[in-house]
């Protein structure tokens, strides 16, 4: 394979989050991201560049469904571009790489154990394991009405006390074309293979960080694809209310690492 781990993602109006989330997932160990450009902007294009240039990022043009009945808030069931985007990924990148994660720009894929994940997937012996579905816990706004300055993973800090999701890495040997996979978690695999699927109850030291709402200001600013994300300031505060039960300083060992590393690509730009 030419990539060890990789990540499918989609964005729209998130260029001030890409590259601390590009910076994280490099340092913890992923080694290419299939990116599915649903923003159209030249920012976004110039802030990933070097990162094209450095074939860390395959980047996809995904403008193409905006208009369509693909582009709307998605309903339980129905396939929406972001899944399409998945799919696209999966048909076309799985011989890329050995294993595949699916995660959006607001999810952080965290080793709880380490400084990388790297170690902790390849426990897993890939003739045996198609997927692992990576536990997912929700964090809050914080308190913050506002943006904050910092970093996201320095700025939130708060989030519900149980696991309530997870999101799927996938085996590539494993998965098909995920043409009616319509899910943001799970990915499809081929079925009557030998390969088990890791339960999420079963992933050790591995979690994904999802900011959910992250401050007032920015959950009314996002497009809400989901009829379940807060569209006013009411259903924000009622969304909110357990998503800030425990305090959870555990990403800022990252922080230094991070600000170092996107310091540098100031400097270099």
């Amino acid at each position: 394979m030419k990539y060890h781990l990789a990540i499918a993602a989609i964005f729209r109006n998130e260029n001030r989050y890409l590259e601390e989330w590009i910076e994280f997932h490099r340092m913890v160990g992923f080694d290419h991201f299939f990116l599915y450009d649903n923003d159209g902007g030249e920012e976004a294009r110039t802030a990933l560049a070097g990162y094209i240039a450095d074939d860390l990022i395959t980047l996809h043009p995904w403008t193409h469904l905006d208009g369509t009945r693909h582009d709307a808030t998605t309903r339980f069931g129905g396939r929406d571009k972001n899944h399409m985007a998945f799919g696209h990924a999966a048909t076309h990148h799985r011989d890329e790489c050995d294993w595949l994660m699916k995660i959006d720009l607001d999810e952080f894929l965290v080793p709880l154990k380490g400084e990388s994940v790297v170690p902790l997937i390849d426990g897993h012996r890939r003739d045996r394991v198609r997927g692992l579905e990576v536990p997912r816990i929700n964090f809050g706004d914080g308190g913050h009405r506002k943006r904050p300055d910092g970093l996201v993973i320095e700025s939130y800090t708060r989030r519900e006390e149980k696991i309530s999701d997870h999101k799927d890495l996938a085996n590539t040997n494993f998965l098909t074309n995920n043409d009616y996979k319509n899910s943001a978690h799970s990915w499809g695999y081929r079925w009557f293979s030998r390969g088990k699927l890791v339960q999420r109850d079963q992933v050790r030291d591995l979690r994904v960080n999802h900011y959910y709402t992250k401050s007032l200001e920015e959950c009314m600013e996002r497009e809400n694809m989901m009829s379940t994300r807060p569209k006013t300031e009411s259903e924000f505060i009622q969304q909110n209310k357990k998503l800030n039960e425990v305090e959870d300083t555990s990403m800022l060992r990252f922080v230094p690492e991070i600000e170092k590393r996107l310091s540098k690509n100031r400097v270099l730009r």
